[in-house]
């Protein structure tokens, strides 16, 4: 297997709106699976519902700075489209928002030759400017050469991983979507986020192996 190591920090601020929440705006504390694919694919030119990368790609995420969690009012305008008619009516409303300031992520991307390669002269050169989370929140990124990612027995893994372990946080993320009938459904994973930086999550299994750094790849 081929890989990168990329390297991302938020500007500003960003929001990964969780997407149950209404008249609150809450964030995840890490992007989701479907988020990442998405910065790749604005990179690559990707048209919209193009998840082709679904199929090419596996991701690890290690969190390199939490970024300090924030609330503020927000105005947000709705869409009320009206039966028959073009609808010309957006009402606001005033809501709380939650929003993570300057986070930092390493995002380990793994993958056949060829669509890493694309992926790394994409992320150099992009299409299209890259954000994470909202297409205000822009990000900076860095990304490694590619490099040879060899898979290793280890009973410690320095990234996420999927499942429940002790001494971390637990979240239900976005993972991908399935497209049916003409309509999508959201598959989502349940993952554990070491709660302390730098801290090791104990688990047995294979890890793919980035430069030194035990990943669980989804």
């Amino acid at each position: 297997m081929k890989g990168l190591i990329i390297t991302c920090e938020a500007l500003y601020f960003v929001t990964f709106r969780r997407p149950a929440s209404t008249s609150l705006i809450l964030s995840y504390p890490i992007p989701p699976f479907t988020t990442i694919r998405g910065m790749i694919a604005n990179a690559l030119g990707h048209p919209q519902h193009d998840y082709s990368l679904q199929e090419q790609i596996k991701i690890g995420l290690r969190v390199v700075e939490p970024g300090q969690k924030n609330v503020e009012m927000a105005k947000i305008l709705k869409f009320k489209p009206s039966p028959g008619t073009p609808s010309t009516s957006y009402p606001s409303a005033p809501m709380f928002k939650e929003y993570l300031v300057k986070p930092h992520y390493e995002i380990f991307v793994g993958g056949e030759n060829d669509i890493i390669k694309k992926i790394h002269t994409a992320l150099i050169c992009p299409q299209r400017p890259l954000y994470l989370g909202q297409s205000d929140d822009l990000v900076e990124i860095d990304t490694s050469e590619v490099v040879d990612v060899p898979q290793i027995k280890t009973n410690e893994f320095h990234t996420i991983v999927e499942g429940i372990y002790d001494n971390c946080f637990i979240e239900r993320v976005p993972y991908e979507f399935h497209e049916g009938n003409g309509k999508y459904s959201l598959e989502y994973k349940t993952v554990s986020i070491p709660k302390i930086l730098g801290h090791t999550v104990k688990k047995s299994g294979y890890a793919a192996n980035f430069e030194g750094i035990n990943t669980f790849l989804f």
